[in-house]
């Protein structure tokens, strides 16, 4: 077993120097000599690639059996879009120097999920640079970077793939770097300084926290504003900044390194859900921001129907593999970018208020955005525009659009502040109109607190109020007062046959009756549904209650012709209750009094109707 072990040993390292030396020396264009007197290096002009077409492809595979490497030139040529499968890179660099040399190999973009440096070394002097010296060669060290690997397991604690490399005097090395990513793969990568590339990071860091400034300041001003003058178009702003700046914070790596390292392979994921959502508010706020609604009704119908198909590619970025949501979110983009910008020139053509400062905003962004999702798809070249296209110009478009929406800050402001101006000159011209307005507004209130909306006779409190101030004349002069307690028979069924409004209209009727049979003293009240109370004050002896009730009665039973044309008749049941002014009489006692003899009345009348049918 031992032997076994021993033998597959020694023929893997054979494997690995025969791969390691004669298939780089083959190639002499891979062969960086680096010098300390220069900062940096592009390593795409001294670059092979290979596209794997097995993921689980390690480094022994690959030296184990020759690939066919490409050769590349230029930093374009490592921009491979949404590519299938891994990347292979190889290079060589030597240090033709007496001196050991510092150096950190960089990846320009930082949305790789998976970096994987292999450093192969052979010590040479400066006379056997062209000799192969086989027993000297070894595999150094193997260093790991990517978004998706968590911050202390990186070669270097970084928001990009960076690793560090060192090279002593006269040493050629061998660069074996293995790429794995959801996204699109730009892998354009230098050889730096470490001066140069902490000088070029403290840059870029500076001009980072400058933009992500900008984006947290204008999202929380715009919030700010929602809640100061509750206008959507700020809410809508604010989510949009929220989402983008969620998707380019996970993008740059920073999200990653500061957050959310603990996410591994799913920052990708959140990449696609932020630039997806964003999509979403943009379209939200055009809406929001031109009034479409108001101004074009078509392109708001097609903008609404757009941000449904939004949401649903927000739902798709939690479901479907990364690689999916990814290019789901540059589709989405995409066609975001074309809608609302046709969207705006048609609003602008209108002459739409604010919509020609919104098409040279948006455009910007717009332009950036389209830049950015065409280089993922490998149809435009990696450069530093496309790289950072969406950046410069969600910058440009912030500073644009923050114009326009303190425009329409200040004209709201403005609005307000004519609004409040107009308002007290009127008060000024009106007060003593208003101090009438509001007296006869009390009264009419009053009115509507004692009176029955339906009937417009007293309700219980307006009955209340006017009892007691009836009683208290009566005991002040010591008359009579009686309260007439009057239940309709036969109501019901008008309700049952004809429905509510025919009973309605009943109630009414006979309400205006009541009202006309009384005396300009009377007080006539609904007390319930079909119940009635006059309270008659200062009657004389020759007004005897028993005429009162027969015309009452009389009054009650004629006909009512339906607004249908059918005519209905009801009865009535009266109690009566009287009063002196000596007595200490109330308006409990006197409806309880009443109550009963109509309760009388009512059992009399169905014992006559009994005994009439009976006899029928």
């Amino acid at each position: 077993m031992h032997a076994i072990r021993l033998t597959a040993g020694v023929y893997t390292g054979l494997l690995l120097l025969l791969a390691v030396f004669f298939m780089p020396w083959a190639q002499a264009s891979t062969l960086l000599s680096a010098s300390p007197s220069q900062a940096s290096y592009s390593l795409a002009a001294y670059n092979e690639f290979w596209h794997a077409d097995e993921a689980s492809l390690t480094i022994n595979d690959l030296l184990a059996k020759p690939r066919s490497f490409k050769t590349t030139h230029h930093a374009e040529d490592l921009n491979f879009g949404y590519t299938r499968g891994d990347v292979w890179l190889r290079t060589q660099v030597r240090n033709d120097s007496p001196i050991p040399q510092r150096w950190v190999v960089e990846f320009e973009y930082p949305f790789l999920d998976y970096v994987t440096l292999y450093t192969f070394r052979q010590q040479l002097s400066k006379v056997q640079l062209s000799e192969v010296q086989l027993s000297e060669v070894q595999l150094s060290e193997v260093q790991i970077s990517g978004s998706a690997v968590p911050v202390e397991r990186r070669a270097l604690a970084h928001r990009q793939a960076v690793f560090p490399l060192e090279l002593a005097a006269f040493e050629t090395v061998t660069l074996y770097t293995h790429v794995a990513a959801s996204g699109s793969k730009m892998l354009s990568y230098n050889l730096l300084t470490p001066k140069t590339f902490y000088t070029q990071n403290d840059q870029h860091n500076f001009w980072l926290a400058t933009y992500f400034g900008m984006l947290l300041a204008m999202g929380l001003y715009n919030l700010l504003l929602f809640f100061g003058f509750k206008e959507r178009v700020f809410l809508h702003y604010s989510l949009f900044v929220a989402g983008f700046g969620l998707a380019i914070l996970a993008f740059n790596g920073i999200g990653t390194l500061m957050f959310w390292s603990f996410l591994g392979e799913n920052t990708s994921r959140l990449v696609a859900l932020g630039f997806t959502f964003a999509s979403t508010m943009a379209t939200l706020f055009a809406q929001s921001f031109l009034n479409t609604e108001t101004y074009c009704p078509r392109w708001h119908q097609i903008l609404n129907t757009f941000r449904s198909y939004c949401w649903l590619a927000v739902i798709a970025s939690l479901l479907l593999p990364i690689p999916a949501a990814l290019h789901l979110m540059d589709v989405t983009g995409f066609m975001a970018a074309l809608l609302l910008l046709i969207c705006g020139g048609y609003c602008s053509l209108r002459r739409v208020p604010s919509a020609r400062l919104f098409v040279f905003a948006w455009s910007v962004f717009l332009l950036g955005a389209g830049t950015f999702a065409l280089r993922n798809l490998g149809v435009l070249p990696a450069n530093f525009i496309t790289l950072h296209g969406i950046q410069i110009g969600s910058a440009l478009e912030m500073l644009l659009l923050s114009f326009a929406l303190a425009s329409r800050f200040n004209k709201l402001k403005r609005q307000k502040e004519r609004a409040q101006a107009a308002m007290l000159t009127a008060l000024k011209k009106q007060e003593a109109v208003l101090e009438q307005k509001v007296a006869a507004r009390t009264r009419a209130l009053e009115h509507l607190a004692s009176c029955d909306m339906l009937t417009g006779l007293l309700n219980r409190h307006g009955l209340a109020h006017c009892a007691a101030e009836a009683l208290e004349r009566n005991r002040q002069y010591n008359q009579r007062l009686a309260l007439l307690m009057l239940d309709l028979d036969r109501f019901k069924p008008i309700n049952d046959c004809y429905g509510h409004e025919a009973g309605d209209f009943v109630l009414q009727q006979i309400a205006k009756r009541i009202a006309h049979l009384a005396r300009t003293g009377d007080h006539c009240a609904r007390f319930g549904g079909d119940e009635f109370v006059i309270i008659m004050e200062n009657i004389e002896p020759d007004d005897t209650l028993d005429n009162i009730q027969a015309r009452v009665e009389e009054a009650i039973r004629s006909p009512i012709k339906l607004p249908c044309g059918e005519r209905v008749s009801v009865s009535v049941s009266i109690g009566v209750s009287t009063c002196q002014g000596t007595d200490d009489a109330t308006l409990e006692s006197l409806l309880r009094e009443a109550d009963s003899h109509m309760y009388t009345v009512k059992s009399r009348q169905a014992v006559e109707c009994y005994r009439y049918g009976s006899a029928s």
